[in-house]
């Protein structure tokens, strides 16, 4: 299976999710509860036993806009946010029941402590910042087929963990589109 979110490729990552199953505390969530919630500060970060979770933001009209996903071996927190002890940026919301070890900021930051600083910590900030840069840039100069076409590349799988509704919102398009694109996109593979 191939990996959505990029920092699950770093080699110290083993490291940590063992941290998590080691350390972590169990806790589930039912479809649609949240993790965190957009606004509110959040103590824990979560390592994804079961299930997954879908992150939303909003648009000034109030519109909710999927903008990322976490599944099973993953991790669910807003990292930045996390990090530096402020509201939730974004909330994290179950796509179906879902089992999590959770840890608290200071349990994860002792944990990183053990490392070299500019060590750990800077490679997950770094790869994220990549991944969302090349994301915001997709978003400026791919088109609607292009992003679709790469995230089914990237993650064959997540068409088969959430609609194709979700699928649009996440790559900003309307489900319409998507539709037209996925049908093109048949037509080309069964002439």
């Amino acid at each position: 299976m191939l990996i959505l979110n990029k920092y699950l490729e770093l080699e110290e990552i083993k490291e940590i999710r063992q941290f998590f199953v080691d350390a972590g505390t169990p806790k589930e969530y039912l479809k649609n509860e949240f993790f965190m919630q957009q606004g509110q500060k959040h103590d824990y970060a979560g390592y994804i036993q079961k299930g997954g979770f879908r992150y939303l933001g909003y648009t000034s009209a109030g519109k909710e806009q999927i903008v990322g996903y976490s599944f099973e071996n993953d991790f669910v927190v807003d990292y930045g946010s996390f990090q530096i002890q402020k509201p939730a940026v974004i909330g994290g919301q179950a796509i179906k029941n879902s089992t999590v070890l959770t840890l608290s900021h200071k349990e994860i930051n002792t944990f990183y402590n053990k490392y070299p600083a500019f060590s750990f910590r800077s490679k997950i900030a770094e790869t994220l910042l990549e991944d969302i840069y090349s994301r915001m840039l997709s978003l400026y100069c791919d088109s609607p087929e292009e992003r679709y076409t790469k995230l089914i590349d990237r993650y064959p799988d997540i068409l088969n963990l959430v609609n194709l509704k979700e699928i649009a919102s996440l790559i900003k398009i309307a489900p319409e589109t998507l539709s037209r694109i996925r049908k093109k996109l048949s037509l080309v593979k069964n002439p």
